[in-house]
């Protein structure tokens, strides 16, 4: 070794200890960079994620809105079924009415036509109504002419 002076050592060990630096700098950079992209992807997951959580809050928002819209037509549809059957109950009331009080007047007619001498009935049927022949009325359907 006493061929090569000693400041070629000194050379040679500045320049091993100069890449040995560069090595570790290039390292550290890239760990860094590293971390710098860990901590990006990070952030973009969690804007992501908060992004889903507003889509799904307002989602449940719709939902809310339409399970009350449901409640409020299932609610309608019952008003109006009610109000159906109160309408059915009131017709048939009218119609037992209107049978009774037809009825009566066929039994007026009946007792009328009965009692009226320029009135016939048929033989074979004197005491059925229908079959009364009035002059004096117009023809119903139910008297014949």
């Amino acid at each position: 070794m006493s061929d090569i002076d000693w400041w070629v050592w000194l050379i040679i060990a500045l320049v091993a200890v100069a890449v040995i630096a560069g090595l570790v700098a290039a390292s550290k950079a890239a760990s860094r960079k590293k971390e710098q992209e860990r901590i990006r992807r990070e952030d973009e997951q969690r804007e992501k994620a908060a992004l889903l959580r507003e889509d799904a809050k307002q989602t449940s928002v719709d939902i809310k809105r339409r399970e009350a819209e449901a409640l409020a037509a299932k609610a309608d549809a019952e008003e109006a079924r009610l109000a159906a059957e109160e309408l059915e109950r009131k017709a048939e009331a009218h119609r037992a009415e209107a049978d009774s009080t037809r009825s009566a007047v066929d039994e007026r007619l009946m007792e009328a036509d009965r009692i009226d001498p320029d009135v016939q009935v048929d033989a074979d049927r004197k005491a059925d109504a229908k079959d009364v022949r009035r002059t004096d009325i117009p023809d119903d359907g139910r008297h014949r002419q």
